[in-house]
């Protein structure tokens, strides 16, 4: 891609951005004559945390049916940061987080015109365990978005008053078209789904859209009132023991084969259209807790895998399956972890941070990832902000542990920026504002009131295995403030070694350990997550080779259905494609794709930190495929 393509693209983007803070009232109208929806059913099954290489003729034998007798998207893409609540909001919107503003499964609210001034009462407002507690005057809030009700309540009536997610879900556009959603499942993604679920009233939310044939079922949430004793007191209690949420995925499973799925059959045979989304905690929990290769987890995808047989199983008893599309997907991949990190205690050793719980310099610990946030009091002008950020890539650059580093826009003005030889430097419009670092932009990041002011990926190790690292005697190791100590290893027994090894940050939470599964980075193994899809509307035995991602999964879901696609405020609008050369529409091919090189360097002490991303293109819709990291003696490059 040259650059002018790529500076013509970073232009629409900001046009589309400065969209987001213009006034329009109301939502943008389709000027045509009134649309109908199709009578036209989509089930959503999301597997969380699968990978693909997991879904095997022995394994997940009715997975793997399925894909070679529908369509097999052998490039799907999960969107960075590799975070379940991040790619919850992507699938839910066909939007990125520079779109959507959900940034991480914790983040930092800071203070801003997009923050409502109630939001700092709202509770519960946790943040994740393990995450630095921060200080009330700092009149910003560390949320843990999967926390109990924490989307519901951001959203709400205190919150962002509906508008938390910069556009409409597509759960609620097949609402305001009249259909019938039903959203069940694990708490959190759930959520991002049916966000203003809690706040309808007389068959319309607090944006006055119609809401009305639903039903929402998740671990912390049911609506509506009407069925939420019933459900609830039905509900297995929550575990996360042995497989984890066995109980509750085999619960969640039945409602969705005895309520929803007939609930869909009926608004259909109307002519109306109709969505059901099933958000499974496994193979997820099971493999954080267990550990990849282990036997729970092989049982976690059994479990899985059988709650897909009765699914389609109760589709064909229904008679619906030749209105009825099912897509199996996946939130990101999986990696084992190899060392734990405490970014937040080794900033404040190197002398770059003042404490662990302090608020000039705010650690989000995310696993795979960190986002980090400065204090606009402790550094005021753009010169002290990018001094202290400088530091603390040269900082992590300098670790093993480091991968990719993304940063926010520069608040330099353009000419000072000129005289620091940025704009003059090599024509990479994909450099960020730091040296070492790619702009956020690149990966559909910036936000202008959300992104945080570095996104620092853990390095992944694809292709080593994580034989002697998982399984409960083999040793742990933990990197903090007093180095590197050794921990007890909670894995449980290796039964057959899987690749894929990382670094990972959980703050000072006591969860997880060496041997253990996480998932956050910029890795191919956590990037690159599993989906594929039948019914009548997908080919049959179609291998798609294109390059597709979690984003592309609404869209596709509109245009089968026929509900208008969506429009938020001020005309802001998903980045997403309909996949439809996966389609049986005879609008086949998605045009050509092309992967695009990108590297930084950084002269540190003694050695250059060479980081390279690959990114595949579909026009201009960008599909992050890998990160690596290497550290060259001083002289070496050519």
């Amino acid at each position: 891609m040259t650059d002018q393509m790529f500076s013509t693209r970073r232009l629409s983007e900001i046009l589309a951005i400065l969209l987001v803070f213009v006034a329009v009232p109301g939502r943008a109208q389709d000027s045509t004559a009134a649309h109908r929806g199709r009578g036209r059913i989509v089930v959503l099954m999301v597997w969380d945390g699968l990978r693909p290489d997991f879904v095997t003729q022995r394994d997940t034998p009715n997975l793997y049916r399925l894909a070679r007798e529908g369509v097999r998207f052998d490039r799907h893409h999960s969107i960075f940061p590799t975070l379940t609540m991040v790619n919850a909001t992507a699938l839910a919107t066909g939007a990125p987080p520079s779109v959507n503003g959900l940034e991480g499964n914790v983040f930092y609210l800071e203070p801003s015109a997009d923050t409502p001034a109630s939001v700092s009462n709202i509770s519960p407002f946790e943040a994740k365990p393990g995450a630095p507690t921060i200080a009330k005057d700092a009149q910003g809030r560390m949320v843990w978005t999967e926390g109990a009700r924490a989307i519901v309540n951001l959203n709400g009536a205190d919150g962002f008053k509906g508008r938390l997610i910069g556009l409409d879900t597509i759960t609620q556009e097949v609402a305001r078209e009249g259909g019938y959603v039903s959203v069940i499942g694990k708490q959190g993604p759930t959520s991002v789904f049916d966000n203003r679920v809690e706040t309808v009233v007389d068959g319309k939310d607090i944006l006055g859209e119609p809401h009305k044939d639903y039903l929402f079922a998740s671990d912390d949430l049911v609506e509506p009132k009407a069925v939420s004793q019933k459900i609830s007191s039905a509900m297995p209690p929550d575990s996360k023991t042995a497989i984890a949420d066995e109980q509750r995925d085999l619960y969640f499973e039945r409602l969705v084969v005895e309520d929803a799925i007939p609930s869909a059959k009926r608004a259909a045979d109307a002519g109306r259209p109709a969505l059901v989304v099933f958000w499974q905690h496994n193979p997820d929990l099971t493999q954080h807790i267990a550990g990849l290769g282990t036997l729970p987890a092989m049982e976690a995808l059994t479990l899985c895998d059988n709650n897909l047989a009765r699914l389609r199983a109760a589709i064909d008893a229904l008679g619906i399956a030749d209105k009825t599309d099912l897509i199996v997907v996946s939130d990101h991949g999986f990696a084992t972890i190899k060392f734990r990190i405490i970014l937040s205690e080794m900033l404040v050793s190197a002398g770059i941070k003042k404490s662990h719980d302090s608020t000039d310099v705010i650690v989000a610990p995310n696993g795979g990832a960190d986002l980090i946030y400065l204090s606009p009091t402790e550094f005021p002008t753009p010169q002290a902000r990018r001094a202290v950020l400088q530091k603390i890539v040269n900082f992590a650059e300098a670790q093993e542990w480091c991968g990719p580093i993304f940063s926010r826009e520069s608040a330099i003005a353009p000419a000072e920026r000129s005289r620091r030889g940025r704009i003059q430097r090599a024509p990479k419009p994909y450099l960020g504002w730091i040296d070492g670092t790619f702009s956020q932009r690149v990966v559909g990041l910036y936000n202008p009131a959300r992104s945080p002011d570095l996104v620092i990926s853990f390095r992944e190790e694809p292709d080593a295995d994580n034989k002697g690292l998982t399984g409960p005697g083999n040793p742990a190791f933990l990197i903090g403030g007093t180095g590197q100590v050794s921990t007890r290893n909670k894995s449980a027994e290796l039964v057959h070694p899987v690749k894929g090894l990382m670094y990972e940050d959980s703050g000072t939470s006591q969860t997880f350990t060496t041997g253990m599964g996480m998932h956050g980075a910029a890795g191919e193994r956590e990037i690159h997550n599993f989906c594929a899809a039948i019914g009548p509307d997908f080919r049959r035995g179609f291998v798609d080779l294109n390059p597709t991602a979690n984003t592309d999964v609404a869209p596709t879901i509109t245009q089968i259905l026929g509900v208008l696609p969506n429009i938020g405020p001020g005309g802001l609008a998903p980045a997403g494609r309909a996949m439809a050369e996966a389609l049986t529409d005879g609008r086949h091919g998605a045009g050509g794709s092309h992967t695009q090189t990108m590297t930084t360097d950084l002269m540190l002490q003694g050695v250059e930190a060479v980081t390279t991303i690959r990114v595949s293109w579909i026009g201009d819709e960008p599909y992050l495929d890998s990160s690596t990291v290497e550290h060259k003696p001083l002289g070496s490059s050519p």
